[in-house]
């Protein structure tokens, strides 16, 4: 049996933070991929990644060409906003040109949670192929999991996921030390503290974010997710009123984050 591999990096590493606050270690991720795609002698013919590698680390082609695997880069976003779905229906064309193309592959391995996969695997099922899945539980589609021939949890290899180390913590600081979205967003969300409310809404911050400089939204959510990083903002639940299943997320400042205490200095200071 011939096995090809499908990873959205876009979903897992999105996974790893938000929901592990971790990042991915590339190698143990890989001996784990590796080993289930050739679960019960099957022969692995390619393993192929897609995302937008413009965002994260840099030199992350480089560093999974050299693990074996395939990075396919998907933009993602323009300057004015996020093209959603991109990544799903890359990978999607990909596999179907895969399965078209080479039908002796008769087994595809994706690496995903993402329910919006159920239209691609429901074409390879039809076409008689075996489709299996990996993901973490709890954050993997319901929908895609019945789907799958075989679902494989990496919940059961913490090794595969790492937390970010004191030093990357101190680059990715230094990065944002002088970005000028960064400076807005902590500029406009110690403002929003100042009023009369006794949280600021995550989803708040960036509507008040979109209201104000509507030409640089997409660049300006960006930035909130480098402030999140950083630990420049603090996120937390707060109970809502209008959907008790579903905490809202609110944000904070942290007035002990350099970056921070920069900003505010400046800003006080007249810069």
């Amino acid at each position: 049996m011939f096995t090809y591999v499908f990873i959205d990096w876009e979903n897992a590493e999105k996974t790893a933070k938000q929901n592990f606050g971790s990042v991915i270690n590339y190698e143990e991720f890989n001996i784990v991929v590796r080993d289930i795609a050739q679960h019960n002698g099957s022969s692995l013919v390619g393993i192929k990644a897609f995302g937008d590698f413009d965002k994260g680390n840099a030199g992350l082609m480089s560093r999974l060409v050299n693990l074996g695997i395939e990075p396919h880069h998907v933009v993602t976003k323009t300057a004015r906003e996020y093209l959603k779905g991109s990544v799903d229906i890359a990978m999607s064309i990909e596999i179907l040109k895969t399965m078209y193309t080479y039908p002796h592959i008769s087994r595809f391995v994706f690496v995903s949670g993402d329910g919006d996969l159920r239209y691609v695997m429901r074409e390879l099922k039809i076409n008689g192929k075996l489709v299996d899945l990996l993901g973490f539980e709890k954050h993997t589609n319901k929908f895609i999991i019945n789907m799958s021939n075989s679902f494989f949890s990496l919940d059961i290899y913490p090794k595969i996921l790492r937390k970010v180390s004191k030093s990357e913590k101190e680059k990715m600081i230094q990065s944002i030390m002088y970005d000028d979205g960064v400076r807005i967003v902590i500029t406009k969300l110690h403002r929003l503290e100042q009023g009369s409310k006794s949280f600021i809404g995550l989803n708040y911050l960036r509507s008040k974010l979109s209201s104000s400089y509507e030409e640089r939204v997409v660049e300006l959510s960006d930035s909130i997710t480098k402030c999140i990083d950083c630990d420049v903002l603090e996120t937390y639940k707060v109970n809502n009123p209008k959907d008790p299943s579903h905490p809202t997320k609110a944000c904070k400042l942290n007035k002990d984050n350099i970056v921070v205490q920069r900003v505010l200095s400046a800003k006080s200071n007249g810069e």
